[in-house]
């Protein structure tokens, strides 16, 4: 069961500032999640067949750019480039 304390635990260990508000509302949205995932548990897949499963379906492909105008567009989005990348900041 999901308490506020695991909720401002949770934004804690995400590095997040969480109100006591927002705690409540959380701890509403996980409680369903997780009561979701349960009801998800339940289901019987015993004989469906995984697919899409390889790791050719998930690799990243090169590929040209053939609109220039929308990739110009997009570039101008962000406010650094480096070495014809967009620049962002670090996310962990």
């Amino acid at each position: 069961m999901i308490t506020k304390k695991d909720v401002e635990l949770a934004g804690k260990l995400a590095k997040m500032s969480v109100s006591p508000q927002e705690a409540d509302i959380y701890e509403g949205q996980l409680k369903a999640l997780f009561g979701w995932v349960n009801e998800l548990k339940a289901v019987n897949t015993e004989h469906v067949q995984l697919t899409n499963v390889t790791l050719a379906a998930h690799t990243r492909k090169d590929q040209a750019v053939t609109d220039e105008q929308a990739a110009a567009k997009l570039r101008a989005m962000f406010a650094c480039e480096l070495a014809g990348q967009a620049k962002v900041k670090k996310v962990l």
